[in-house]
């Protein structure tokens, strides 16, 4: 199948119908054994997890606390994680503090992340806020396209109202998203395009 930009695809389906090795071949974290996988017309098939990053691809994991955050982390790190190296954070030999930390309270007004400020520990926030902590990271990369693997499970309806939101928002201003879900009233509600897995294969 194709993804375009401007467009949210959903993967709907019985978990276990190849979804979950989708997203990790489309991220990096897995080879595939056959096919082709393209970014922005390039061959994927050899990138690494940070090559497949830097073509603007960004990817909320179905799994948060083995993929998406450090929960000994602070709030600020956890927002920087993908970001840090990159010149722009650069004060000569060493990364700018006060640009991280700007970012950082920026992020957490815009998101909505009820906290004790950009030092407070992941570990200290609700499932929900942590979601929002990881939606906020991976939705101000600029990512033209952003892979979503159940990224509301197990939260608050504020926060899965918010999340929903902030997807669709991000596909108006011009990225290409995949969305994985479990919840199908979540893939009727927000995708424009729906596959539906059974056995590793489309079936509609």
């Amino acid at each position: 199948f194709d993804l375009r930009c401007g467009e949210i695809v959903g993967i709907a389906g019985v978990e276990g119908n190849g979804q979950s090795e989708l997203a990790a071949i489309l991220t990096g974290l897995s080879r595939q054994q056959e096919g082709t996988v393209r970014i922005n017309g390039k061959d994927a098939s050899k990138m690494s997890i940070r090559k497949v990053r830097e073509e603007q691809v960004s990817f909320i994991s179905e799994d948060r606390m083995v993929y998406d955050l450090v929960r000994e982390g602070t709030i600020e790190e956890n927002l920087v994680s993908d970001r840090f190296y990159k010149k722009e954070y650069k004060k000569g030999l060493l990364m700018d503090r006060k640009k991280m930390g700007r970012e950082a309270e920026e992020l957490i007004e815009g998101y909505l992340v009820a906290c004790d400020g950009k030092d407070a520990y992941m570990r200290t926030l609700s499932g929900g806020n942590m979601q929002k902590v990881i939606t906020a990271r991976e939705c101000s990369s600029s990512p033209r396209l952003l892979i979503a693997s159940q990224p509301t499970r197990g939260i608050d309806v504020g926060a899965t109202e918010f999340i929903r939101k902030r997807l669709v928002e991000l596909r108006s201003q011009g990225a290409a998203i995949l969305l994985f879900s479990a919840d199908l009233a979540e893939i009727m509600q927000v995708s424009d395009r729906t596959l539906v897995f059974h056995g590793g294969r489309t079936v509609a």
